[in-house]
């Protein structure tokens, strides 16, 4: 009976042989994969970027639109558009402009040459649920107005921070010859292993390293031969901006444990 499944082991044995340059990549999407990080996947997908992220993050004019404008994810200008997540959301889904306000004084009278298509027949509710949130966190919309948190969002653009980590800190920015393949986010598991507390969040913001990972020789050995790298900040930051970058990635971390 041994003999009879030998040919199928051995084949089972190949297959394994050959996608095994994939099973870190497989591994680590599953292991990191969230809602923000989807939909950004979803955004890009289904055309989106097109029209709300153009090239060097401008606006499309829109003449006859409310604002004149395709509104762009990057610009925090979403409160214009929408009253609360559920306008998000139904604003992807059905289409259009949400009923919140007259177009805008002086725009050219006619039907706007942009028209923001339906997607409740193109997506799955949880798709759209998945791609309301990217674009939430795009914008910064559910971020407060004033106060650490707001100051550490307005310090993760400047330094573009979410570039690397991913929007809203979802990670996924692909790092080849990295341990992960991968720039880990600030919502998973992975920051809790890199970062085990404020003093070591502290250490990789201003030497790009902690002291734990460049005592380890395996960690640095991957760190070292990535191609992308956290940069060392220490004499770029103003005092108190260590604390607002905190207190904004403590934010995320909250607001993504709401929707897991």
């Amino acid at each position: 009976m041994a003999r009879r499944f030998l040919p199928v082991f051995a084949a089972f044995c190949l297959i394994l042989a050959a996608t095994a340059r994939w099973w870190p990549g497989w591994y680590w999407k599953a292991r990191t994969i969230n809602p923000v990080r989807t939909g950004a996947g979803l955004a890009l997908k289904n055309g989106c970027l097109a029209c709300h992220a153009p090239l060097e993050r401008e606006q499309h004019a829109d003449p006859g639109s409310r604002w004149g404008s395709v509104p762009s994810f990057y610009r925090g200008n979403l409160m214009m558009y929408a009253g609360g997540p559920g306008d998000v959301r139904k604003i992807i889904s059905d289409g259009g402009p949400a009923p919140l306000a007259p177009a805008a004084a002086g725009a050219a009278p006619g039907k706007p040459p942009f028209n923001m298509p339906a997607f409740k027949n193109r997506l799955g509710s949880g798709e759209i649920d998945d791609l309301a949130l990217y674009v939430m966190a795009a914008d910064g919309y559910l971020i407060p107005d004033s106060g650490p948190v707001a100051q550490g969002f307005s310090l993760s653009r400047k330094f573009g921070c979410e570039s690397c980590h991913g929007i809203g800190g979802s990670g996924g920015t692909p790092n080849p010859r990295s341990f992960t393949l991968a720039v880990p986010g600030w919502t998973g598991a992975d920051f809790s292993h890199l970062v085990s507390g404020r003093g070591e969040f502290d250490e990789w913001l201003l030497d790009g390293r902690s002291k734990r990972m460049a005592g380890n020789r395996a960690a640095s050995f991957f760190l070292d031969r990535a191609n992308l790298y956290m940069p060392s900040f220490r004499g770029a930051l103003k005092p108190g901006d260590g604390d607002a970058l905190w207190a904004y990635i403590q934010f995320l971390r909250e607001e993504a444990k709401k929707t897991r």
